[in-house]
């Protein structure tokens, strides 16, 4: 590796550190405060309007495979799907990826587990495997909002090209809709076709959100606080570097 050295090292070892320390904390009841996000605080609401209307909710967990997106995204699934037991409404989830779609069916077994409403619905038709290919999954999933009239569009997650289509779907069914994505490009296009969009950092804080899970929470706070950390440095070597005065700190900071 072209940076494999101490440096970075310890640093890694660092970081690794104050993360593994903060989940301890929040593991053994720390009390912790997370702000309140207005697009992730109205979900009971939407699920609440859907349910009114009798109509079902569609939880959309992205385009991608395995990975951190995903897992951010399923996080909040099983808080969706539990709200939504409560109530005794479907929660309809089309995936992309086979190996997706087995995390999501345990997800959502569980939500209604959860709340005592298992075999309420069909497991197979409510989670649908589409298609890996974009064009195929997102006319995959306009057809089946419509179809469905769903009545709450969730869209969490990474997309392409094809989160327009599915929020536009969802615009033209009636749906209410809260989209959320880590992805800035796709940000315009969920901001015009939706009711609620939360994107940035705040996608990978709403699983900790909900779930309150000491590893994701744990996380959450570590990296804020490493964050704020290394922006003082680099404004510390910033001033130092102008002022003419590197220094130890300028060594430090570009070794």
């Amino acid at each position: 590796m072209e940076h494999a050295n101490l440096t970075v090292f310890l640093v890694f070892a660092f970081f690794l550190s104050a993360i593994l320390l903060q989940v301890r904390r929040v593991r053994r009841g720390k009390a912790v405060f997370l702000r309140r996000i207005p697009g992730l605080e109205v979900i009971d609401d939407v699920i609440g309007q859907a349910t009114e209307q009798d109509r079902p909710v569609m939880f959309n967990p992205g385009f991608e495979g395995l990975g951190v997106e995903l897992f951010c995204s399923l996080a909040v699934m099983g808080y969706v799907v539990r709200r939504a037991a409560k109530l005794s409404m479907p929660v309809l989830s089309p995936l992309a990826d086979p190996l997706a779609y087995a995390m999501a069916e345990e997800y959502w077994k569980d939500g209604y587990a959860a709340e005592g409403k298992e075999g309420l619905f069909p497991v197979e038709d409510s989670l649908r495997f589409l298609s890996g290919n974009q064009s195929a999954y997102a006319a995959g999933v306009a057809g089946w909002i419509k179809r469905e009239r769903v009545g709450a569009n969730l869209i969490f997650g990474m997309y392409g090209f094809e989160s327009l289509v599915i929020a536009e779907a969802g615009q033209q069914a009636g749906a209410v809709q809260i989209a959320c994505t880590p992805s800035f490009f796709q940000v315009p296009f969920f901001i015009v076709s939706c009711d609620y969009t939360v994107f940035g950092e705040e996608f990978y804080a709403a699983g900790a959100y909900f779930s309150r899970d000491p590893v994701l929470t744990g996380s959450l706070i570590a990296q804020d606080w490493l964050k704020l950390l290394i922006l003082g440095l680099i404004v510390l070597g910033t001033l130092s570097l102008t002022l003419g005065n590197g220094g130890w700190l300028s060594a430090v900071l570009f070794w």
